[in-house]
């Protein structure tokens, strides 16, 4: 640590590239962010850490030009700037990574990321074959296997989310802030968008890296900045804030516990509660699951792990009912063949889904937090069409309340909640059906360190009252934390099958590999 330090210390004289002074920003009449001071300087990567809500979005939107400060300023080579949109931003060598995909699915690749700043030839036509020849090469640099002529809306949340790095990559900025840039990444690309910040840094650009993931912080980062409810707490050089659990005290204002799986609690002699043989899933080019095969006992929390594309994902809507894939082989769930030709057959079996996008698959948004909670559960309430709304109202209370989703009351509109808290929303929304089986695909993408040990919590009480869990991750410590087996897939075939007293990262990550 001693050459970080080292960096820090030079840092100190150097004037900012971009800073932010007594920025204060409020919504609806209540503060986001109050006097809060930050900066970023050549050749250093800053990481801004807090819980959901804390304000780390609001100040990375206001220095991208996307929202004007209410009071303060803004900073770029020690000149102040005001800011009225993203193109004044990038225009001023600052480029944003935001946590939301920001993409035109019915485009290529290539259309994304040249979309308002095409290459033309001296005709002024547009210049395909530049474009094509420059987007491979950052998108190779990056690790991006599909086409770049491919639309963009047939890949996967963490293939979309290169792209999104890859776009501010090509504004050539001196800046780039990265809002939760690996969320939807396995360990293997997020390694590798580590080693390109790394790089960029030492290249002399400044870099801000917001990420849940503490282990990233403590990997690359050159200093840390800690908001709590929209204050200040803290900026540091990374080697004296002392530990990941010193880290996370400070966001939260007190001592950071989280639960753990501390041993298996399924008996071999539990009850098989989904049983899958032969599962082949056969797409346009050649098979995205082939062969697959695992069985899950009740009360089991089973894990999936490999790569992005894998086939994680796919194996959870093939028992869920979503696939849109020709399915071959079987899968019993409660001992009896189920072939769900829709969700609504799935959860009436017992079946729920928590899918890896919760805005897009999840959530109904613009709806209140009570209408998310009661809408899968109404079809199975008692005395169905004509169910008792108050006891139905009572149960949503009661389960929002066990699952710590923070919120005003139940007419609070979901949209308004932090992420943590509407994926919270979403497992509580699943569970208040009682279901016999909870699938999950990445449960804690994009929440903050506190939230996820509530999921945690969540997943691991559920599993010790007899749900059977399955959960897809693309965290392997995730997956070690809450699993009792993991199933490695790679390329759509299963390469190993791991018991808890056999987990390690570097076996895991083995045989993950292609």
């Amino acid at each position: 640590m001693q050459g970080v330090a080292h960096q820090v210390d030079e840092a100190v004289g150097k004037v900012p590239l971009i800073a932010a002074s007594k920025l204060s920003i409020s919504f609806s009449g209540s503060p986001a962010l109050s006097e809060v001071d930050f900066d970023v300087v050549a050749g250093e990567i800053h990481a801004l850490v807090g819980e959901n809500g804390a304000g780390k979005s609001s100040l990375m939107k206001m220095l991208g030009g996307l929202y004007p400060p209410d009071s303060g300023s803004i900073s770029i080579a020690g000149e102040i700037v005001h800011l009225h949109g993203a193109a004044d931003a990038i225009a001023a060598g600052v480029a944003v990574i935001h946590q939301e995909l920001n993409l035109v699915d019915s485009l290529s690749v290539v259309d994304n990321l040249f979309l308002g700043k095409e290459i033309t030839t001296r005709w002024g036509f547009p210049d395909q074959r530049a474009m094509y020849v420059k987007a491979r090469g950052v998108l190779r640099e990056l690790g991006f296997k599909p086409a770049p002529d491919v639309l963009v809306g047939t890949l996967r949340v963490g293939e979309k989310q290169l792209i999104e790095i890859a776009k501010a990559l090509l504004a050539n900025a001196r800046v780039l802030i990265m809002d939760e840039p690996t969320s939807a990444l396995s360990d293997t690309e997020t390694q590798t968008l580590l080693a390109l910040a790394r790089s960029l840094r030492t290249q002399g650009m400044g870099l801000v890296l917001i990420s849940h993931r503490l282990s990233e912080i403590f990997a690359v980062a050159d200093r840390v900045t800690v908001l709590r409810d929209g204050r200040h707490i803290a900026t540091l050089p990374i080697d004296r804030v002392g530990s990941p659990e010193v880290l996370v005290s400070m966001m939260i204002g007190r001592e950071f516990v989280t639960e753990r799986r501390t041993g298996s609690t399924v008996l071999n002699q539990a009850e098989i509660a989904v049983d899958v043989a032969g599962l082949t899933l056969r797409g346009e080019q050649r098979p995205v699951v082939e062969g697959v095969s695992f069985s899950v006992r009740r009360g089991e929390v089973f894990g999936l792990s490999g790569l992005l594309g894998a086939g994680k994902t796919e194996i959870l809507e093939a028992l869920f009912g979503v696939s849109p894939f020709q399915l071959e082989g079987r899968a019993h769930v409660n001992g009896r063949p189920r072939g769900f030709a829709s969700p609504a057959e799935a959860v009436a079996a017992g079946v729920a889904l928590v899918t890896e996008d919760r805005k897009k698959d999840g959530l109904l948004l613009e709806q209140s937090v009570e209408a998310n909670l009661l809408l899968p559960s109404l079809r199975r309430a008692e005395g169905f069409p004509f169910i008792r709304l108050r006891r139905m109202q009572a149960r949503a209370r009661a389960q929002a309340q066990a699952s710590n989703v923070k919120h005003h009351d139940g007419e609070q509109i979901v949209s308004t909640l932090s992420g943590g808290n509407q994926q919270k929303l979403i497992i509580a929304k699943w569970l208040l059906t009682h279901p016999d089986v909870l699938l999950l695909d990445e449960p804690t993408r994009g929440v903050d360190i506190a939230a996820k040990a509530e999921i945690y919590k969540q997943i691991l009480d559920a599993a010790r009252e007899g749900l059977t869990v399955v959960v897809a991750s693309s965290e392997i410590e995730e997956l070690m934390l809450l699993c009792d087996r993991i199933l490695v897939l790679c390329e759509g075939r299963m390469t190993g099958l791991v018991a808890r007293d056999a987990f390690s990262v570097e076996k895991l990550v083995e045989l993950a590999a292609p």
